[in-house]
């Protein structure tokens, strides 16, 4: 199942009790990559499908610096 901009929404509320100014709006954005590495995110575009009844009208496209700084400490191979 895809994750939607509400359940991300959702997931950290939890974690500000959704308030702003909480020490998590200060978190750096990070995708693991499918190596194990963690790449920041620099760039959030929101991009709109024009073909009438496609199944992602829109969508969020996280952009990383593909920079493998860090390896994930919960990565699981294979």
């Amino acid at each position: 199942m895809s994750m939607r901009v509400r359940d991300l929404q959702q997931y950290l509320g939890k974690f500000t009790k959704d308030e702003k100014g909480t020490a998590i709006s200060e978190c750096h954005l990070y995708i693991e990559t499918a190596s194990g590495h963690l790449e920041e995110i620099r760039k959030i575009e929101i991009q709109e499908n024009n073909i009438i009844g496609h199944d992602e009208p829109t969508r969020m496209v996280l952009k990383t610096e593909s920079i493998e700084r860090f390896k994930s400490l919960t990565f699981k191979q294979g």
